[in-house]
């Protein structure tokens, strides 16, 4: 590829703040346009073509014009990869990639084209209005195998220096895809996005932000390996209801790039049985303010599942000195250098909530890792841990208040504390007029002590 060759495809690729730009318009439902008032023949080209009025100024009129539906979920696809952090990202739908060395002028056009750090992306997109319209992509698809091998050269000229994992995705709209295109669609390593899937990473970034590129990395790459990756843990192998188990303490950035969620999604259905809610941002807010604001911590641990069908996948090695009278053994452990080997079966806000946080790569959290559950018993595990974890009642943390708050930096809190010593001195105090009628801790009395301190805070 020349130097001029590769000069005019960086023209077509924005970045930054050119990305911002551009995703302002392509959130947009339809397109605008500026003409003069002076102009009438502009104005009049424009109106014939389905163009209407939008806004008057005061020298100019804003013109819109509606998006046809392909052109709408192209955007939309676009949209999502350029607000899940992807750095580079193609301009317009002028974009096309050389494909045959000895002839460059031989291109592909692209409709999304997306570059982050390790990976880059090419996507076509198809649309239709009808619901759930046969697909046929036989040609499309066979066209892309006799391609895809030198646009991948192609954009591995354009980033020599980079070491970048690269991705073919088939993106539908109301289409079924038939076994044949699947079959055609895996024979060139692509994979396939319907509107359920691009909808269920919508409404992950809603919910955790920038968080959603972990989920999505392990569907784009699973099984590939993360070189850059340190995978040496000091660990203890165990036994546990028959199942091999390792606990060790891991930093959470490690354990995002390996994890996975199985979330009980449209999206996931080809994973089933699939067990977990979408993770909450309410939730996950309240968690990293946790750690980041106030320092907290979480000692529990977070409980997964590791797949490793090969022995080089994951190794543990025992060390010299152990203890003879413990069934459990010492050692280091050699986890997966691959996207989702670890399914997360308790504990996603947590992991997540340190996603963006500034102590993810310098905190460690517990792990207990299971080694090869079957989804059957992962949604075993998974109900058995919310069935019989009971969470700390109101009333509890109430009382609890008393003693944590009490000398805290902040009079919000103090007044807090304080409240609650008055309720426990007057609920357990045999002098007091109240005296085993304020529920305290766990006890059940007909006075909570909530309502108590909701009645003082109106004093």
């Amino acid at each position: 590829m020349t130097e001029e060759i590769k000069l005019g495809l960086f023209k077509k690729i924005i970045s930054e703040n050119d990305i911002s730009k551009e995703l302002r318009k392509r959130k947009k439902d339809h397109f605008n346009e500026s003409v003069s008032k002076k102009n009438i023949a502009d104005l009049e080209k424009f109106t014939e073509k389905g163009w209407a009025l939008d806004k008057e100024f005061v020298n100019t009129l804003r013109l819109k014009k509606d998006k046809s539906h392909d052109i709408l979920f192209e955007d939309k696809v676009w949209s999502l990869f350029a607000s899940l952090g992807f750095k580079f990202m193609n301009k317009d739908r002028k974009f096309e990639i050389p494909y045959d060395k000895n002839n460059p002028n031989l291109t592909q056009q692209i409709d999304v084209l997306a570059k982050d750090q390790e990976s880059i992306i090419i996507i076509e997109c198809k649309s239709t209005k009808d619901k759930n319209k046969k697909g046929d992509f036989k040609k499309e698809l066979e066209a892309y195998k006799s391609k895809i091998q030198g646009m991948r050269t192609s954009l591995r000229q354009l980033f020599p220096d980079e070491k970048l994992k690269f991705q073919f995705i088939l993106a539908t709209e109301n289409y079924s895809i038939s076994d044949k295109d699947m079959e055609r669609l895996e024979g060139i390593n692509g994979i396939h996005f319907d509107d359920e899937a691009i909808n269920y990473y919508y409404e992950m970034l809603k919910q955790i932000g920038l968080a959603t590129r972990y989920q999505l990395l392990g569907g784009l790459f699973f099984g590939q390996e993360i070189p850059e990756m340190d995978n040496e843990i000091p660990a203890i192998k165990g036994k546990m209801g028959g199942h091999t188990y390792y606990s060790f303490s891991i930093e959470p950035e490690k354990l995002l790039k390996i994890g996975y969620v199985l979330h009980r999604n449209k999206a996931n259905v080809n994973m089933m049985p699939t067990y977990q809610r979408i993770i909450k941002r309410a939730r996950l807010k309240s968690v990293h303010k946790f750690i980041d604001e106030k320092k907290g911590y979480f000692p529990n641990s977070i409980i997964i599942s590791i797949d490793s069908d090969k022995k080089k996948d994951l190794e543990f090695k025992k060390a010299n000195t152990q203890s003879e009278t413990s069934i459990s053994k010492i050692g280091l452990l050699y986890l997966p250098k691959k996207y989702r080997s670890a399914f997360i079966i308790d504990g996603q806000h947590r992991l997540y909530g340190y996603a963006n946080s500034i102590y993810k790569n310098s905190n460690s959290i517990p792990v207990v890792a299971f080694l090869n559950l079957n989804r059957t018993e992962q949604v075993k595990l998974f109900m058995q841990i919310n069935e019989n974890q009971k969470a700390v009642s109101k009333n509890l943390r109430n009382t609890l208040n008393a003693d944590l708050l009490w000398t805290s930096d902040s009079y919000i809190e103090q007044l807090t504390a304080l409240r609650s010593r008055i309720a426990i001195f007057l609920g357990e105090s045999r002098n007091s007029a109240l005296y085993d009628k304020i529920s305290i801790g766990e006890d059940s009395k007909i006075i909570t002590q909530q309502a108590f301190e909701n009645a003082l805070k109106k004093m």
